[in-house]
């Protein structure tokens, strides 16, 4: 069994100089648009990061999407938004919605922006490997 515990981190990344293979003290959690999943996980493994990869499902629209979870050091934290940002991109759609005060329901194309992506930060305190 591996396991380690960090129950405070250091508030300058630098006070403890990660080794390349130290346990990661960060988790990110993406969530972003199908379109956009294999040029974002291609980005993060050439930044050197692991990827998992979950599917999901918006709530807005109800539309499919990806969650990535991301393990990392507190030195790799830019590199991994760089390339989530430069990987993901917002896009316009179009959903229907009803004209108010129309005798008959006709839908009205109604223009939204959707995709980029969600990032969620998370600091490890405990990690173990069973």
């Amino acid at each position: 069994m591996n396991s380690w515990s960090q129950p405070s981190l250091p508030s300058e990344p630098s006070a403890h100089p990660h080794q390349p293979n130290s346990p990661k003290d960060r988790l990110m959690l993406a969530v972003i648009q199908v379109q956009d999943v294999q040029k974002a996980i291609r980005a993060l493994k050439k930044a050197g990061l692991s990827v998992t990869r979950l599917a999901s499902s918006g709530g807005f629209l109800g539309q499919s999407n990806v969650t990535l979870l991301i393990g990392f050091t507190a030195d790799q934290e830019k590199s991994a938004i760089e390339a989530i940002h430069k990987s993901c991109h917002q896009r316009v759609e179009y959903v229907s919605t009803p004209l108010e005060g129309a005798p008959m329901p006709i839908p009205l194309s109604t223009p939204i922006t959707v995709g980029g992506a969600t990032v969620f930060t998370l600091t490890i305190e405990h990690f173990e490997e069973v």
